[in-house]
C-alpha cells in the first residue's frame, strides 16, 4: 500500500514541475534573453593643468589707430602736458598717469622692432617705464598706418631695482614657426621668509591679434616659516620636444631644495645656484591648438631624466 502511493506520487510531483515552467514562460514560447553584464564605464583620463596665470601681469586687447612707434616716443618726451598725456593715451598707460596737473616724465623708453606675426612686416613693441608700472605697447602696422592691439601693464616701482625693462620683456624664436618671434613677459610675486613666484607670458600675434600663447610659473620659491624643513624651488621652461619638435613641446618641471638658511643669501637667486640645487624632473607634453592659438597639454607629467638646462628656446 505504502509503494503504490509513493509511485502515485511521482507523475504529481512532475506535473507540477511541468506546471511551474509552463507558468514562467511567456506568450512567445519561450524565456526572455538574458541581458549582457554592462560594460565597465572607463572614465576619460584628467589632465592635471598648470598655472596659466599671469601672476602680477595685466593684458588686454584693443583695436586703436596710433602714430608711428617713433612718432609715439618723441611726443612722450615732449616738455608739453597736453602732448605728452596723449601720447600716454594712446599706448594704453594706466588713467592714473592721465589725471594728474602735472604729467610725469617716462623714466625710459625702449623700442623693439620684431616679427611677431605671420607676416612680413615688423611689428613694434614698445615699452615705457613709469614711476610705478611698466607698460609695454604692442603694435602692428596695417595698411601704412599702425594700431595698438594690446597692451602689457606690470605694476612694479621705478625704486625696485630688481625690475627692469630688460627683466620685464625677452625677445626669443617662436617655438611654433622659428622664423618669427616671441615676447616672453616676467613678472614677479615676493612673499615672506625668501618666498616669491615668477611668472612667465609668451605673446605672439597671430591672424592679426595678439594672444597669450602660454603662461605658467617659471620660478617659484616656498619655504617653511618654522624653518624645520627646507626650501622648495621649482623652475620651468618649454622647450621642443626632440621626438617631433614641429609639433611637439615639453614643459619641464624642475625640482629641488636648499637650506633655509641659504634662501635668504642674495644669491641664492642666481640661475645658476638654483640649478645646481633641482634633482627631479617632470617633463609634460604639450601641442599648439591652431584654434585656440593657446599652447594645450596632451597628457598627464610623468617623470623624465635631466634634461641640459641651457637657456630654454621660446
Amino acid at each position: 500500500m505504502r509503494a503504490f502511493r509513493s509511485l502515485a506520487a511521482v507523475p504529481l510531483a512532475l506535473f507540477c514541475v511541468l506546471c511551474t515552467a509552463s507558468a514562467q514562460r511567456h506568450d512567445a514560447g519561450s524565456s526572455p534573453p538574458t541581458a549582457p553584464p554592462p560594460k565597465a564605464v572607463v572614465a576619460p583620463q584628467t589632465i592635471l593643468p598648470i598655472s596659466s596665470s599671469l601672476g602680477a601681469l595685466q593684458f588686454s586687447t584693443v583695436n586703436y589707430g596710433v602714430s608711428a612707434p617713433q612718432s609715439l616716443i618723441l611726443q612722450l618726451q615732449s616738455s608739453d602736458d597736453r602732448t605728452r598725456t596723449a601720447a600716454l593715451a594712446a599706448i594704453g598707460a594706466p588713467g592714473q598717469y592721465l589725471d594728474h596737473v602735472h604729467i610725469p616724465f617716462p623714466h625710459s623708453i625702449h623700442l623693439d622692432f620684431l616679427a611677431l606675426g605671420n607676416t612680413n612686416e615688423l611689428d613694434a613693441i614698445l615699452t615705457v617705464e613709469l614711476d610705478q608700472h611698466l607698460v609695454s605697447a604692442i603694435l602692428m602696422p596695417e595698411d601704412d598706418e599702425w594700431h595698438r592691439i594690446a597692451t602689457v601693464i606690470y605694476p612694479t616701482a621705478f625704486s625696485d631695482p630688481t625690475t627692469t625693462p630688460s627683466t620685464f620683456l625677452r625677445a626669443d624664436r617662436s617655438l611654433i614657426e622659428r622664423r618669427r618671434y616671441a615676447a616672453i613677459f616676467h613678472t614677479t610675486t615676493n612673499g615672506s621668509n625668501g618666498d616669491f613666484t615668477e611668472s612667465e607670458a609668451h605673446l605672439r600675434i597671430l591672424n592679426g591679434r595678439a594672444v597669450i600663447t602660454i603662461s605658467f610659473a617659471s620660478t617659484e620659491r616656498s619655504c617653511d616659516p618654522t624653518h624645520q624643513r627646507p626650501c622648495e624651488i621649482i623652475e620651468r621652461w618649454l622647450q621642443p620636444d626632440a621626438t617631433d619638435p614641429e609639433h611637439r613641446f615639453l614643459l619641464v618641471t624642475a625640482t629641488g631644495h636648499v637650506k633655509t638658511n641659504d634662501a635668504t643669501d642674495p644669491i641664492a637667486r642666481a640661475e645658476t645656484f638654483e640649478a645646481a640645487h633641482l634633482r627631479t624632473f617632470t617633463c609634460q607634453p604639450f601641442v599648439f591648438s591652431d584654434t585656440a592659438l593657446h599652447f594645450e597639454p596632451a597628457a598627464n607629467p610623468t617623470p623624465c631624466i635631466a634634461p641640459q638646462h641651457e637657456q630654454p628656446l621660446h
